[in-house]
């Protein structure tokens, strides 16, 4: 388990994203980028000054507010003082305060949240670019198995109730660090992965895993050790490129070899979606391709998947009045093929449709029995009242 502390004296190559189409294209710099591996010295010493604290002001509990134990990690995205963090940080605060490399400060507006992604968009109120350094966003879906990854973020920034408060950088948590393994999986579900653990640890119930099957659909799974107050800050690649935002660690939840990130494409897709089109879309066909995590335990999923997936992707149940439905798509049905490919794992179904456009069509070749039929349907925006785990 690396531990590197990180000192707050060095120079941060400019980061280079400017407009929200920056924040998603920026091609050209991702390719030089990874073209050439930074040892870690250089990794750190490039990216740390784009890691910031970030402290929520106005949450919904004060008194957790006043004991610190709500902050968390984020990051600069652009020079107009955008950060992302996650949802669980900043996503209950209207606003936050930003705690900069060098011990600055600077106040912060919430402009949205993606409770379902965990993810949150801040924006400073009075940015001043020369002094913001961006990180450069990468693309999650060139990571690997086996990958190196590096977390930076503030961990003891949590630890509200035995700081000196008259130490502003005791006070604020600036305790940065970066800690360095490989990333274990992609396209994990962490209601399975957290669900699981919690009934196998603690026994029955695995309610902890019902209430965040809600939330958290598209997870890396990673050695990185994750404490609290990394909630939020960076994962990159070896290149310096932000791949994922740091989430949970398994020292609670999982175990210290689980620990889980928010892939950075989700997050991309989302500042697009409330910087450009003002609007926070799930794309979505209301089609279950998995049982519930609360009514299945590891062995029964993992039979489930063996048995169905030689097969096809297997429809759990289908939404009421959803395009799935309107399709005429119906429960028990079979998905042989997904616009003429072979089907997905029902994990990175979800990964696909989460990562579409609203609007774009799927067309899927489907069994029900002794009948073979094709259905075309189209996502839509996720309709607020539809709180269950369907895709």
């Amino acid at each position: 388990m690396a531990c590197i502390a990180v000192v707050f004296v060095s120079v941060l190559l400019l980061g280079m994203i400017v407009r929200a189409q920056d924040v998603i294209s920026n091609d050209e710099a991702s390719r030089i980028m990874r073209e050439t591996p930074l040892n870690v010295p250089e990794l750190i010493e490039k990216v740390k000054r784009g890691v910031v604290v970030v402290h929520p002001i106005s949450i919904t509990d004060p008194i957790a507010a006043q004991a610190g134990i709500m902050l968390g990690s984020g990051f600069v995205i652009d020079k107009q003082g955008h950060i992302i963090t996650n949802d669980h940080v900043a996503g209950s605060a209207s606003m936050a305060q930003i705690i900069f490399w060098d011990g600055s400060s600077a106040r912060a507006t919430l402009v949205a949240a993606a409770p379902y992604y965990d993810v949150a968009l801040l924006k400073l109120d009075d940015p001043e670019p020369d002094k913001l350094f961006p990180v450069t966003l990468g693309d999650s879906n060139r990571v690997q198995p086996g990958e190196l990854a590096l977390a930076m973020g503030s961990p003891g920034a949590n630890e509200g109730f035995n700081i000196d408060r008259s130490d502003p950088f005791e006070y604020w948590g600036l305790r940065q660090t970066a800690t360095m393994r490989v990333v274990t999986g992609r396209d994990t579900d962490l209601a399975f992965a957290v669900g699981w653990n919690y009934r196998n640890r603690y026994g029955g119930g695995g309610q902890m895993g019902l209430s965040y099957a809600l939330h958290y659909p598209y997870v890396l799974r990673m050695q990185v050790p994750i404490n609290g107050g990394n909630s939020g800050g960076p994962l990159f690649n070896s290149h310096g490129e932000v791949i994922g935002i740091n989430t949970y660690g398994g020292a609670w939840m999982l175990d210290q070899q689980s620990n889980i990130a928010v892939p950075i494409n989700l997050a991309k897709n989302f500042v697009v979606e409330v910087l450009e089109h003002k609007r926070q879309d799930i794309p979505w066909l209301g089609v279950h391709c998995i049982f519930p995590p609360n009514i299945l335990d590891p062995e029964s999923y993992v039979e489930f998947r063996e048995r169905m997936r030689p097969e096809g992707l297997w429809v759990y149940k289908v939404e009421p009045d959803s395009p799935a439905a309107q399709a005429g798509l119906a429960d028990g049905d079979q998905i042989t093929s997904v616009n003429g490919e072979e089907p997905p794992t029902p994990e990175s179904f979800r990964t696909r449709v989460l990562l579409s456009e609203i609007g774009e069509e799927y067309v899927f070749s489907v069994t029900r029995g002794n009948k073979e039929f094709t259905v075309h349907l189209y996502t839509v925006p996720k309709p607020a009242y539809v709180l269950n785990f369907s895709v």
